[in-house]
């Protein structure tokens, strides 16, 4: 009791009748929830990813479960017969998290960059929108890890299919005809530190070192530190030195530590081998299921991390001490995100991450998201752009723009034949393939005076939706994150839009 009171206190209600919340954010929810009724097949794709998910985690159950009876005959059970995949079914359990929930967090995320660190989940229990709308509909806030693990069970084809939507109501509402297509990459840096082949080699090392302790301590491998433990502290030491390097003969003396650097990982990266090889060819049916997992989860990483050491003393020896060109396919250049290359684009600063590729409409909404693997150049994803451009918006668009990334014959002869009306690629390069003509027309000079309009929208996007920086690695979890990002800002586009056009109708009358 007086625990309430204390809480009356703080938190007094001077409202009798609470309503909803008019703020941004309620226009927000009020948009997404017109939109699921105008397309409830949404939350059926959503429900239908969440029991893959569901159906996912019971195979892996029952698979322990197989390998828990298997190792213990002496219980008399049997062994549980083998179920193949299409056999599996989800039985009534504990209420799961509603599809409509998912699909709001999922915005949210997009919208706030996150859905699982502090900031975010003060401001989701914080926000009387959401929990009105929550309550409404007889729901709650789910758990932090609740929420994340249903809303990495999200498949990116159903992101597609959100996005499809998106473009489909702008469409039918007449907020944008999506004729005219300006497109443009940019630079994301990826959740990882900037390469360094020193820490790579050292914190690779110290990895592996660590997992073969973890084992030692379960008993599970006859392990001796021995001069392995002077080794790894050298190394660690060794690459501090090189990174902290400075002044008029930094050159000579980083060279110098690289030589005993490479030397002494040489050294422990011999013992190391034998060790791994020997736990990667022992017979291990006799181990517990659970420890046996176990153990093969350690060998596991501690083997990846051995071989990235390899990979980054190979490195050093080629482009320090030997002065050769390592080829970027080849580099170990992240720890955390083996997907993330080095983007390079002109003078800008290179940054190790993606490039993704946007495709905006005259309005301004988010058409496409093209997302590759590696640096690859503009030039040989436009094509593929505004096919899906074509796909998406069910017509090829009379007007392309871009810059001179993707200007070239090749493309500008294949948009043509798509039959897109105006090619516009803005630059030297663009105007020595465009024909004079062509060129000096008042619509083309429009176009590329509209490119622009893309740098703002990459602007907004790393500004305001933390698209200048991922949270997830792995091209696919990183594609995943975008489409998020991309439809949020697609959702409060439509609303300004909208409003926008609202204005101008009113504004006719009173200039007529």
């Amino acid at each position: 009791m007086r625990h309430a009171l204390k809480h009356n206190l703080l938190f007094p209600n001077f409202q009798l009748f609470a309503g909803f919340p008019t703020t941004d954010l309620a226009d927000f929810f009020q948009e997404v929830l017109a939109f699921l009724d105008r397309h409830p097949a949404l939350l059926a794709m959503v429900d239908a990813d969440l029991d893959a998910y569901g159906l996912q985690k019971k195979a892996q159950r029952l698979q322990r479960q197989r390998e828990l009876l298997a190792s213990h005959p002496s219980l008399g059970i049997g062994e549980t017969p083998a179920t193949e995949a299409a056999d599996l079914w989800l039985a009534h359990g504990r209420p799961r998290t509603p599809a409509l929930v998912v699909f709001l967090f999922l915005i949210l995320r997009g919208r706030y960059g996150s859905a699982s660190d502090q900031d975010a989940c003060e401001r989701f229990r914080e926000s009387k929108s959401l929990e009105y709308l929550l309550a409404a509909r007889g729901c709650h806030m789910p758990s932090r890890q609740t929420l994340v693990d249903n809303l990495n069970a999200v498949s990116n084809a159903t992101r597609e299919a959100i996005l499809d939507a998106q473009i489909a109501d702008c469409r039918a509402e007449g907020l944008d005809d999506l004729k005219e297509i300006a497109i443009d990459s940019t630079a994301v840096c990826a959740c990882s530190a900037w390469p360094n082949d020193a820490s790579l080699g050292a914190r690779s090392l110290q990895r592996a070192c660590r997992e073969l302790a973890v084992l030692r301590d379960m008993g599970l491998v006859d392990y001796r530190d021995g001069w392995k433990l002077s080794w790894r502290d050298q190394i660690a030491c060794l690459a501090r030195d090189i990174n902290m390097v400075r002044g008029k003969q930094a050159a000579r003396k980083r060279g110098k530590l690289y030589r005993r650097l490479v030397k002494t990982m040489e050294k422990l990266m011999e013992h190391l081998v034998k060790l791994y090889r020997t736990l990667l060819s022992e017979d291990t049916l006799h181990l517990h299921v659970t420890v046996r997992n176990v153990r093969d989860r350690h060998v596991r990483h501690g083997a990846q991390a051995l071989i990235n050491g390899w990979k980054a003393c190979n490195q050093i020896k080629a482009r320090v001490l030997e002065g050769r060109t390592v080829p970027i396919d080849e580099k170990l250049l992240s720890l955390a995100d083996p997907d993330a290359t080095l983007i390079i684009k002109g003078d800008r600063q290179t940054v190790l991450g993606y490039r993704p590729g946007l495709a905006r409409s005259r309005e301004g909404f988010i058409v496409d998201l093209a997302l590759e693997k590696g640096n690859t150049p503009d030039a040989k994803v436009l094509v593929k752009t505004v096919r899906n451009v074509a796909r998406r918006t069910g017509a090829v668009p009379q007007k392309v723009t871009t810059d001179d990334g993707y200007a070239s014959k090749k493309n500008m002869d294949e948009l043509e034949r798509l039959g897109v009306g105006l090619v516009t690629f803005s630059g030297a390069k663009g105007r020595k393939i465009t024909p004079r003509e062509v060129w000096d027309r008042e619509e083309a000079m429009e176009q590329r005076a509209l490119r622009s309009a893309v740098e703002s929208l990459m602007a907004v996007m790393k500004g305001d939706y933390f698209f200048a920086r991922m949270r997830r690695c792995g091209v696919e979890n990183v594609r995943a994150e975008m489409l998020e990002k991309a439809l949020a800002y697609n959702f409060d586009r439509i609303l300004l839009v909208r409003e926008r056009k609202i204005q101008e109708q009113k504004r006719i009358p009173m200039t007529a």
